[in-house]
């Protein structure tokens, strides 16, 4: 036979997906199958067929449809899926660690759960090599010897016979109640998927561990924060697990090539004769075609590059000013940062040392503790009055959305509209495909009548000739005829206009719900905030109105004047200051207590509430005006370490200025002198030089301020030029574009060619795959099958359970005293049948 190195079939395997252009765990999503699952006895047996839904499905198992008493009966099964990930949940009575044993003295454990593939049945699945199995259990029995996880092309095999149970379905159905529609979970006693009278599956003989299955048992809570519903069950035990749902996915072949000679040598490879076919010359003309129009796709593509090379240099330049603009905004900030700042903060700190400037900055910092209060109550008044109003406004926009979304139409309205609504092509692909249908449905009647599949070339053209019809299968050469490539093309584009229109509809409908879900949330959001703002607004209002009630202010401008006082009594004794400093003392500790009065007696012209008011609203003003002015006229003088009079250095009036290059870079300084060396120091001095270089750095950071302004200007003036450049780039790159597009529809016309090939040469080679995978079952099914004749010969020698018979008793002596220690399962009744028989033995004997 011919020898196959894809062995995944390629057939339409019994498995079904949304409609994808890829099938991955990322992107798929599992939307039929069959999962079976039978106790290791075959006492109880449930299944599931699964639907294309979201969220969790679930199958419930009929209750007490077991064998052997409550431990053996099955409640049901749940499957979800996450994404990449599946989820299974199993609920019944038996636990997951066994019970009862069986002829070996081996614990009885759930069975191997398996999964087919949508479309056929247990047997022919397995027959196939798609039959996949899960082993989850402690299960002796199984011949998954990988351990646990996702087993494929398995064999199954039968051991109830040797768990004391059922060797077959229809043994196990015999001893109970089949009434209920879910005896079997989603299938019922009567379904062409479980053969009754054939081996009762329930474990792997042979398989194949699938790598990296992502296999994980899951404990209840895990099953539950998964979205299980625990309460969806009956039974005392609940546990599952979850694999990756490429463990299951079953492997297509890839997809034929397009290259010619490719796939010309697959199809000689599977006996194709192309060569006889006559589609070289065609091909050749469709080429030729493809070549002229690539030709001029170059040319315009020249023309795109020579203009990105131009947008290239534009970019270059803009590149430039932009580092430039960077360079002097760095600078700019650089000197507010470093330089003027700093000497900005040194003119604010004299002025706080005014004679005043204590006090006055207690009051701002109370002022700001009130602004502080007061803001909030702002910001939480302005919500109480905003947010009804925007509420109101996303409920109407959310209603809307909901009214859109339910206007939405039906796939089919919305293929019908499309369909009366799309261009003349599609218009056409419809009406030819109407027409070519009708008139091929006929030829094929035509064809089955007259045997047309069994005959040569020679015999199918003479048919043909004599076809009354209006229909042209083959050429004289045997190739698709125009009828039918007519036919596959326009069945073609009509198929890609229907996915386009249906995925449009889908993101219609997608963003409807994004619309909703966001207007909900936005809706939740809100009153969220209107709720806190309502509780928020009381305790605001009460905190405001404490913040009146405890304000110490006036003690501690008290304090300060207390303060101010005793330094001025105790200057007289201070010998450690000279007579020009204390001189200097005295001025200010006057001034301050003066000063301080005028604060103190603001707050005791009136209420209590309104004077705070009016200290706090001066504070800045009052800062400005006095504190500032003071420190600018000030003639104090500024003492030495020595108690002397200070006076300028040559490095206190000298300031460096910094230099600057084309790109912004410091070059050097120049020196600025800014007052007299030798000349003393006072606060009024020491503030107007600060100012003044704080001024001198003004001057060079609004320099840079201007730089990084040019240097953006031209950077958008080479954008605007790059921009003229890309557009021009742009144009061509249409026109190279419009000319692909040429050379594709003439690709178009000649896959057109290859469809009826790839179709044939795809039915030869899948069904070449499938067959392989059937030859590679062949030892595994044999190895299940002498197992599976282990299990009837059991039950030739011990008998099959009946009513009569409920635990398998032996029926010879030897076996009697052989299963004398062997439990059977949980079943009192099978115990005590056991016992009663091996106790007859032994009087048999005793008699004898």
């Amino acid at each position: 036979m011919k020898t196959i190195n894809q062995v995944s079939s390629a057939v339409a395997i019994a498995i079904a997906f949304l409609p994808l252009s890829n099938q991955s765990a990322q992107a798929a999503r599992l939307a039929s199958g069959t999962f079976s699952l039978f106790l290791e006895c075959n006492n109880d047996g449930t299944s599931m067929l699964l639907n294309p839904q979201m969220g969790w499905q679930y199958s419930q198992d009929a209750i007490g449809d077991m064998t052997d008493g409550y431990t053996y009966d099955m409640t049901g099964m749940a499957v979800f899926q996450n994404e990449s990930d599946v989820f299974v949940a199993l609920a019944g009575n038996m636990p997951l660690s066994g019970a009862g044993y069986d002829r070996s003295l081996d614990r009885i454990f759930y069975g191997d759960l398996f999964f087919t593939p949508d479309g056929d049945n247990f047997q022919n699945s397995m027959t196939a090599g798609n039959l996949y199995g899960i082993h989850f259990s402690g299960s002796q029995d199984s011949g998954a010897n990988a351990g646990l996880g996702i087993y494929q092309n398995v064999a199954a095999k039968t051991v109830g016979m040797q768990n004391f149970g059922h060797r077959t379905y229809g043994n196990y159905e015999g001893m109970v109640d089949t009434s209920s529609p879910n005896f079997y979970g989603d299938l019922g006693v009567s379904n062409n998927y479980l053969n009754p009278n054939g081996p009762g599956y329930n474990v792997i003989s042979r398989g194949n561990r699938v790598q990296n299955d992502g296999f994980q048992m899951l404990s209840v809570l895990q099953l539950a924060n998964a979205g299980f519903n625990l309460n969806q069950f009956g039974g005392s035990e609940i546990f599952g697990f979850k694999f990756n749902l490429d463990a299951i996915l079953p492997e297509l072949p890839p997809p034929l090539p397009k290259d010619v000679e490719a796939l010309k040598g697959i199809g000689e490879e599977y006996g194709y004769n192309w060569n006889e076919k006559g589609h070289d010359e065609q091909l050749a003309h469709h080429d030729q075609v493809m070549v002229e129009k690539q030709a001029a796709a170059d040319t315009h593509q020249s023309e795109a590059d020579a203009q990105g090379q131009q947008a290239d240099v534009h970019q270059t330049q803009s590149q430039m000013y932009e580092e430039r603009r960077q360079t002097s905004n760095s600078e700019a900030s650089r000197l507010w940062s470093e330089e003027i700042n700093v000497r900005n903060n040194e003119v604010t700190q004299l002025a706080r040392s005014s004679s005043g400037g204590q006090g006055n900055g207690i009051i701002a910092t109370e002022r700001n503790r009130r602004n502080n209060i007061v803001n909030q109550i702002t910001q939480v008044t302005r919500t109480l009055t905003e947010i009804p109003g925007q509420i109101q406004t996303q409920t109407q926009l959310r209603q809307t959305a909901i009214s859109q979304f339910n206007a939405v139409p039906s796939s089919a309205s919305a293929l019908a509209t499309a369909r009366q609504n799309a261009s003349g092509t599609i218009q056409q692909a419809y009406a030819a495909v109407e027409d070519l249908s009708v008139r091929k449905a006929t030829w094929e009647q035509y064809k089955q009548a007259n045997q047309w599949d069994s005959r040569t070339r020679e015999e199918q053209l003479a048919l043909q000739e004599a076809y009354s019809g209006d229909w042209i299968a083959i050429r004289n050469d045997g190739s698709a005829a125009k009828d039918e490539q007519e036919l596959t093309l326009f069945s073609q584009r009509i198929s890609n206009f229907e996915n386009q229109v249906t995925q449009q509809r889908q993101n219609t409908i997608q963003g409807y719900q994004t619309q909703i879900s966001q207007a909900d949330s936005q809706i939740s959001s809100l009153q969220q905030q209107l709720q806190t703002a309502q509780e928020r607004k009381p305790q605001l209002d009460n905190q405001l109105e404490q913040f009146y009630q405890t304000n110490t202010l006036r003690n501690r401008l008290q304090s300060i004047q207390q303060q101010a006082s005793q330094n001025l009594g105790a200057l007289d004794s201070n010998s450690s200051l000279t007579a020009s400093q204390k001189a200097e003392r005295r001025e200010f500790y006057e001034s301050e207590i003066a000063r301080t009065q005028e604060f103190i007696n603001e707050l005791n012209s009136g209420d209590w509430k309104t004077s705070l008011d009016t200290l706090f609203d001066n504070a800045w003003s009052y800062f400005n005006s006095v504190l500032r002015q003071d420190a600018r006229n000030s003639d104090r003088p500024i003492f030495d370490a020595n108690g002397n009079p200070a006076t300028y250095s040559q490095s206190d009036v000298t300031v460096q200025i910094p230099l600057y290059d084309e790109d912004g870079n410091i070059t050097g300084y120049r020196t600025e002198i800014i007052g007299e060396v030798g000349a003393p120091k006072t606060v009024g001095s020491e503030y107007r030089r600060e100012e003044a270089e704080a001024a001198l750095f003004s001057t060079v950071r609004q320099e840079r301020r201007q730089a990084r302004n040019q240097a953006q200007g031209d950077r958008n003036r080479e954008n605007n030029l790059k921009q003229q450049a890309a557009s021009r780039q742009t144009q061509a790159l249409s026109q190279k574009n419009s000319a692909l597009s040429e050379k594709s529809a003439e690709n178009e016309r000649k896959n057109a060619l290859l469809l009826d090939i790839e179709g044939q040469i795809s039915q030869v080679r899948d069904t070449a795959i499938a067959e392989a995978r059937r030859e590679t079952m062949q030892e595994s099914l044999a190895q299940a099958n002498n197992e599976n004749q282990r299990e009837q010969a059991l039950e030739d020698r011990v008998g099959a359970r009946t009513p009569d018979n409920p635990g398998g008793i032996p029926n010879s002596e030897a076996e009697a005293l052989s299963a004398m220690s062997v439990p059977e399962p949980s079943s009192v009744l099978g115990l005590m049948a056991i016992t009663g028989a091996c106790a007859a033995l032994r009087r048999r004997r005793r008699a004898v």
